[in-house]
């Protein structure tokens, strides 16, 4: 039990499995073929946040504190190398089943107000098998609460005890598979700009992918070729990322504005994550693409996994 309670869903020749722990993505599968990098949710944590649903920030936060509404907040730096606070606080939360069937569950958590983060969440994560579209999967929050500053938090607190709206960001984290590994695949990114970073992985450029080596926009093999970047300029509307390779292609489906791409170095160049986010790194402190939700408000984020042959 230690990613939490395992359910499995199938639809035709689709199959996949998800751990409450996270509301994490353990397998996909079609045909008994492994559509994202597979982990053994019995006896193993997933390496690299494999498959989480990462909330209310995902990616990182530079220094792992942020500035909002004249208040300073400390995070949880639980990336040291970088100096960050990664991917956001639900990644490692025990979801609850609130709904499940042979080809669908839901599952549901709050998360509580604390002195990082002085706003309630209520998330609910769907994911629901089709036998022809493959597997889509919809995460929505709504803000049901938020806490005035006190002197508990780092910085003065608000003048006037204003209740501000809640800075957030989502994304999903799979691990695209297609073939041996990265090298012998094609992958496919209709974005024509990157988000370039620092040493520390803290965003310092959006530029134009053409004419650089971040261009993915027409297929490129991937022998050889690493990366580690957020990409926007995405087609208005939904897009698609493929990991082509033997036997046909994975393809992820979203109209998220944002993608971080990871060819997974750090784990042995298996596969290739791709993270459709609401906003790029760092959004926190930079504000750029992030959303706010007043108490009663929600958002959703929504993508699809299926196996094009």
């Amino acid at each position: 039990m230690i990613n939490g309670e395992l359910i499995d869903l199938r639809a035709g020749d689709y199959a996949a499995r998800i751990a409450t722990a996270g509301a994490t993505l353990v397998h996909a599968r079609r045909g008994g073929r492994d559509l994202v990098l597979p982990f053994d949710a019995a006896s193993e944590l997933p390496p690299g946040w494999q498959g989480k649903t990462l909330a209310p920030w995902p990616n990182r936060t530079a220094g792992a504190a942020y500035a909002y509404g004249g208040t300073d907040y400390l995070l949880p730096r639980n990336e040291p190398e970088t100096d960050s606070a990664l991917h956001g606080l639900v990644g490692w939360l025990d979801w609850q089943v609130a709904e499940v069937a042979e080809d669908s569950v839901t599952l549901e958590v709050l998360l509580p107000a604390s002195y990082a983060y002085p706003w309630a969440l209520e998330l609910s994560s769907r994911w629901e098998l089709d036998a022809e579209a493959g597997l889509t999967m919809t995460l929505t929050t709504t803000c049901v609460g938020a806490a005035r500053p006190s002197e508990a938090v780092v910085g003065a607190p608000l003048s006037d005890g204003a209740l501000l709206p809640a800075p957030y960001g989502a994304a999903f984290h799979p691990y695209l598979l297609r073939g041996a590994g990265v090298d012998d695949c094609v992958l496919t990114v209709p974005a024509a700009a990157v988000l370039t970073a620092d040493e520390r992985m803290v965003p310092n450029g959006l530029v134009d992918v053409a004419g650089t080596d971040w261009d993915f926009r027409s297929g490129r093999p991937m022998a050889g070729v690493s990366v580690d970047n957020a990409f926007t300029g995405l087609p208005e509307g939904a897009w698609q990322v493929r990991v082509e390779g033997e036997g046909g292609a994975v393809v992820l489906v979203s109209d998220a504005p944002w993608a971080q791409v990871y060819t997974d170095d750090g784990l042995g160049r298996r596969a290739i994550a791709v993270e459709p986010m609401t906003c790029p790194p760092n959004a926190l402190n930079s504000g750029d693409g992030l959303l706010t939700l007043a108490v009663g408000e929600s958002h959703a984020l929504a993508c699809a996994l299926r196996e094009e042959r």
